[in-house]
């Protein structure tokens, strides 16, 4: 049996991606939610959809470092090996404020939490492993975006309708130069992007300010995805055999993969990101990715 994690499973686009897996009796279907009330209620709704009983329920949340490690232990008194993880849970610009460790919400709910738990988690994937990491068209918004570097998005108040753009972009660096790392040491592991389209979901949920409101209004009808649509071709890519063996692709609501934007294959950049968040999420020398796949 394969075993599958989903973060931000309890609803939206982790909740379908979740049903449409456990359809296939093959697979046990973790949900790494952070609300444990939700996180049931989804997992008794699942099973009964499904009639698939190995889907379980996992806390974390991305926003606290502490709380992925927290995970991860969790998960290693298992015994499993990890065969798919799809980082999902994410918010939106909607949100404020500083985590427990000091970061920018959004930079650590999107960026900064997936980053440490697929570092963690390496060394409990199978060989053929696939990881992907959900993010948006909203990498490169209307007007665009300047990198300015990983301090700035880690501590400072970002404009509210470039936060989650910035840490979408970030989504894109970690995937890209995860995968070329991978394969530099001849692992099989895969990782992707995909991108779902904006959808109408409960993500969004929060007090919204009237630049919010209408930049969302501005940007919505040309980005817009089916959650039915995108979570079956999620699901797909992760699961199905056709797409083993790609890697460092950004698929775009479906299962045909493009080219992102100019600023997402900046090198630079995904170099900086990558070592700031080391140094951010104080990963050892021997939790880093070459130690591990030695």
């Amino acid at each position: 049996m394969k075993t599958v994690i989903i973060t931000g499973a309890n609803s939206g686009l982790g909740f379908e991606t979740a049903k449409k897996i456990a359809k296939d009796e093959n697979f046990r279907v973790i949900l790494a939610c952070r609300n444990k009330e939700k996180g049931l209620a989804a997992k008794e709704e699942i099973i009964k959809e499904t009639n698939n009983q190995n889907i379980m329920l996992m806390i974390i949340d991305t926003s606290s470092l502490s709380s992925v490690r927290s995970f991860v232990e969790d998960f290693k008194k298992l015994n499993l090996k990890l065969d798919v993880l799809i980082c999902n849970a994410g918010i939106s610009s909607m949100h404020n404020g500083t985590t427990e460790d000091g970061f920018e919400l959004v930079f650590a709910t999107n960026h900064l939490g997936h980053f440490l738990l697929t570092n963690l988690l390496l060394p409990y994937m199978n060989k053929d492993a696939r990881i992907l990491n959900i993010t948006s068209d909203m990498h490169n918004p209307p007007g665009g975006i300047e990198w300015q570097g990983v301090e700035y998005l880690a501590h400072q108040s970002v404009d509210d309708r470039k936060r989650y753009a910035y840490s979408k972009l970030c989504n894109i660096y970690f995937t890209y130069e995860l995968a070329e790392r991978l394969e530099k040491l001849g692992s099989k592991i895969t990782v992707n992007a995909f991108n779902p389209g904006m959808m109408k979901t409960n993500f969004g949920a929060g007090p919204r300010n009237p630049a919010q409101t209408a930049f969302i209004k501005m940007t919505m009808p040309n980005r817009v995805g089916d959650l039915n649509k995108s979570s079956l071709a999620l699901s797909q890519v992760a699961t199905q055999d056709e797409f083993s063996n790609l890697s460092g692709k950004y698929f775009d609501r479906s299962t045909k993969f493009k080219k992102s934007s100019d600023l997402s294959y900046n090198k630079e950049n995904m170099l900086e990101l990558w070592n700031q968040s080391v140094a951010l999420t104080n990963l050892k020398p021997e939790e880093t990715i070459k130690d591990l796949l030695n």
